[in-house]
């Protein structure tokens, strides 16, 4: 019989964070007690600030465009196409145009992780691109509503085909295609699938990042606390994430900085710090480094943004926003 993956513990901010602070990390929120969960709309709405949550995030608009602002970046998700992202980046619907129903779907890192999914597809999502199917209708929206009747159902072989069923669905945009809807930043440095074996301690490790965000990260730290050699480890990690661990902490953090640059007024010493970044010079080098932009510009460049504007609020005194457990995402407005 197939070994279940169901998840049953509702999954909690780590050091006892309320959920809905900006000063909680993207690094902070992986969890391998998240729960897949799936909830249709009617109808979505935009959100005020930036969120960000430790899942991977499905999103299938299904009458009309929904348009997005994603670390940055404009985005527009074209109605009754499917769209996969990692919620650990800042992201926030901007405008949902006529759309009355959007399915949203939150799939646990270390499940998504766990199927056997082309591995660029797998890379794209790990290095922060929006995949989009090039297929509309690949799924209907009585689907979306049965999956989320079925996984409040107590028998969990009902629970488990919901599971088996979203796999498919992905499985299916990888057989017909799909395009990025950002621009493509990386080089994959491998396409081997990664064994059990490797997922397992690379879910270790990531857990252990997560426990200690707060603190200087080094890979000997991580590798020891999951009883691994430096080197070996280091050749586990980019295997599943295309990532090196340093990468890895350092993307996060960037990406933490671009949603308190845009949502906040925080000065930048208490931004650096707020990341996890040491020092400001520290920030200031990293930051110029990965998006080619200082910090100061960058928070005059995105709220400037035409999307951002055509909303009528300022996002740096709207309550909702910051990490999220991913539910009850979306501000009515």
């Amino acid at each position: 019989m197939k070994k279940t993956i169901l998840q049953t513990v509702r999954f909690k901010a780590v050091d006892g964070n309320t959920f809905g602070s900006e000063s909680i990390s993207p690094l902070a929120l992986y969890s391998d007690n998240q729960p897949l969960r799936v909830n249709l709309q009617y109808p979505p709405a935009a959100m005020p600030g930036y969120h960000w949550h430790g899942h991977m995030e499905i999103n299938i608009p299904f009458d009309d465009d929904v348009d997005y602002i994603f670390n940055g970046h404009n985005v527009t998700i074209k109605a009754n196409h499917i769209t996969l992202f990692w919620a650990s980046v800042p992201h926030r619907v901007v405008d949902c145009r006529q759309c009355k129903a959007m399915a949203v779907l939150d799939v646990p890192v270390h499940l998504f992780l766990s199927w056997p999914l082309p591995q660029d597809l797998i890379n794209h999502i790990t290095h922060g691109m929006i995949i989009q199917s090039l297929n509309p209708d690949l799924v209907s929206q009585f689907e979306v509503a049965r999956w989320e009747k079925e996984l409040k159902m107590p028998a969990l072989s009902r629970q488990q085909l919901v599971y088996d069923e979203i796999e498919l669905m992905i499985k299916r945009i990888a057989l017909d295609g799909w395009q990025l809807l950002l621009e493509k930043v990386y080089e994959p440095n491998g396409q081997q699938k990664a064994s059990k074996h490797t997922q397992h301690y690379v879910s270790l490790m990531l857990d252990h990042i997560a426990s200690h965000y707060s603190k200087s990260l080094t890979v000997n730290d991580v590798a020891t606390a999951v009883g691994l050699n430096t080197n070996y480890a280091m050749g586990l990690f980019q295997s599943v994430m295309q990532l090196t661990i340093k990468q890895y902490i350092t993307m996060m953090r960037i990406n933490h900085t671009k949603a308190l640059l845009s949502d906040t007024d925080k000065t930048m010493l208490d931004i650096s710090l707020t990341a996890g970044f040491n020092s400001i010079s520290r920030f200031y080098d990293n930051f110029q480094k990965y998006t080619g932009f200082s910090p100061t510009h960058y928070r005059k460049m995105i709220r400037s943004n035409d999307k951002w504007l055509a909303q009528g609020f300022n996002p740096t005194e709207q309550p909702k926003k910051g990490a999220s457990n991913g539910e009850d995402l979306i501000a009515r407005v």
